[in-house]
């Protein structure tokens, strides 16, 4: 009896530590799922099938104990999840439109996409509390969610599949995709003021050429250069000769004449 009783101890004790450290990974997944930044059902459900999965090598006399440690910790969580979940998904989409409209506001400019996440921004947070205000139902008003509409739930849908799906989990692929967008972005703005510094430096050093001066022929080349059809060209050089004739008879005209001297005119 007494080794039959040592040696149920010692297989209960090998049950428990192989049970615990299988739990352990378990309850470290389950934790994860509370620091994501996207929250996901779909991830949920997938990590506590995986602790399913990841107990099965759990055996012996401890192991219907963990098997109900999990069965209470998914049902706990999942009742915590449901009753945050679309509170998360309405701040993270809040962030985002903020984030767009600075983004399209004063980096990457573009009026149609700001004027996009406006709108965004307002279907998500105003519409559903007009309406509920205008049926005249202040407590409507107050716990209106865009999520509890028929459209709101297939928006979920196509969430929970861009978000959690058997390709890749967006969640992990977050922040690399934040450096990537904020990398695009940081180098095109250097882009636009290297853009504007070069347009600047031309502009000055063209009104320096203005001010400084020149020979009217380094002027009139210039000009002539600068300009691009072939008949502006032509214009522009009959003008100088016809400005160039005036000038030269104003200049006979003001010619003082002596008494021997006839002007030809």
């Amino acid at each position: 009896a007494a080794v039959r009783k040592a040696a149920g101890d010692a297989n209960f004790r090998a049950s428990h530590a192989q049970c615990r450290l299988l739990w352990s990974r378990c309850a470290a997944s389950l934790a994860a799922l509370r620091a994501a930044l996207l929250p996901s059902r779909r991830r949920f459900h997938a990590r506590v099938e995986r602790c399913n999965d990841t107990l099965s090598g759990c055996v012996g006399p401890a192991a219907a104990e963990y098997h109900e440690r999990l069965a209470l910790e998914a049902g706990k969580g999942e009742e915590e999840f449901n009753a945050r979940f679309h509170g998360q998904l309405s701040h993270a989409l809040f962030l985002l439109c903020v984030g767009g409209i600075l983004t399209f506001r004063y980096v990457a400019v573009s009026a149609l996409a700001e004027v996009g996440c406006w709108l965004l921004l307002a279907s998500v947070e105003l519409l559903p509390r007009l309406a509920a205000l205008a049926q005249f139902s202040p407590v409507a008003a107050a716990t209106a969610s865009v999520w509890e509409t028929a459209a709101g739930e297939a928006a979920v849908e196509w969430y929970e599949a861009v978000v959690f799906n058997p390709v890749a989990d967006l969640d992990n692929l977050l922040l690399p995709l934040a450096v990537g967008l904020l990398a695009v972005c940081t180098a095109r703005y250097c882009r636009r003021c290297a853009r504007a510094t070069r347009r600047w430096r031309g502009r000055s050093a063209g009104s320096y050429r203005h001010v400084g001066g020149g020979d009217d022929d380094d002027e009139e080349e210039d000009d002539l250069s600068g300009s691009r059809t072939p008949g502006r060209r032509s214009a522009l050089r009959d003008e100088i000769a016809e400005l160039r004739g005036q000038l030269s008879r104003l200049e006979r005209a003001s010619r003082p004449t002596s008494p021997g001297e006839v002007e030809v005119r």
